[in-house]
């Protein structure tokens, strides 16, 4: 896997989405410009998915399947961007898991990567916790443990959660799109998607769209499309 390594310069921050098996490590000072650049980076990551042929087909397959299980057939403009809300709010939930990062360390995933991590085949993924499942066997039922099937998942933290739904969101045109922050004693410790004014946060399991925590103070950061 390809790695570079620079610094949170100004071509850094506006330097296009990672190219698939590629890993970038940047230098971030310890200041609110290292969150800028967080941010920076975020926002490009949800811009470059509004093209992102793998994001863009993701998402319309989302939209159309939902609404055939819906029984929808033609839909108004303001009813099927209500609708790819929905749809994209319970397919990122349902293929997301929290996830912290490292240790002093700040891990940002295109959404490109998470849906690619969405469609490793079971087997592959069964493979690579071979071991777990082998120790599993030994305070658990064998059967249950050979019977189980790996769920189609991709995984990070807030600011995963946060590209992941708006990545798909940009894709199908679903406009305003922003980060909502909330924090408390002076700073912002949480992010989440705003998808045309809904709140979506995929890091809360018992969360609905439109849900989102309490915060003594809240920010916004809109990504230009």
């Amino acid at each position: 896997m390809g790695e570079t390594i620079r610094s949170a310069s100004t071509s850094a921050l506006n330097a296009p989405s990672p190219r698939d098996g590629e890993v970038r490590h940047t230098k971030l000072p310890d200041t609110f410009d290292g969150i800028r650049f967080e941010i920076g980076r975020m926002i490009k990551y949800v811009q470059d998915s509004a093209d992102d042929p793998v994001v863009v087909g993701n998402a319309h397959r989302i939209c159309h399947e939902y609404a055939d299980r819906m029984g929808i057939g033609e839909a108004s403009e303001v009813d099927g961007k209500k609708l790819c809300t929905e749809a994209i709010e319970a397919w990122c939930r349902e293929h997301y898991v929290y996830l912290n990062d490292p240790p002093n360390i700040e891990f940002i995933q295109t959404p490109r990567r998470m849906v690619k991590q969405t469609r490793v085949p079971p087997e592959v993924i069964r493979f690579a916790i071979e071991p777990l499942c082998d120790a599993m066997k030994a305070t658990a039922d064998a059967a249950e443990v050979d019977a189980y099937e790996p769920p189609p998942i991709t995984w990070g933290d807030c600011d995963e959660g946060s590209d992941f739904a708006l990545g798909h969101a940009a894709a199908v045109g679903i406009r305003p799109l922003g980060f909502d922050f909330g924090g408390h004693d002076g700073t912002l410790h949480h992010v989440w998607a705003n998808m045309g004014g809904v709140a979506a946060d995929l890091t809360e399991p018992g969360y609905r769209l439109g849900d989102f925590s309490s915060f003594e103070h809240y920010e916004s950061v809109e990504v230009p499309l």
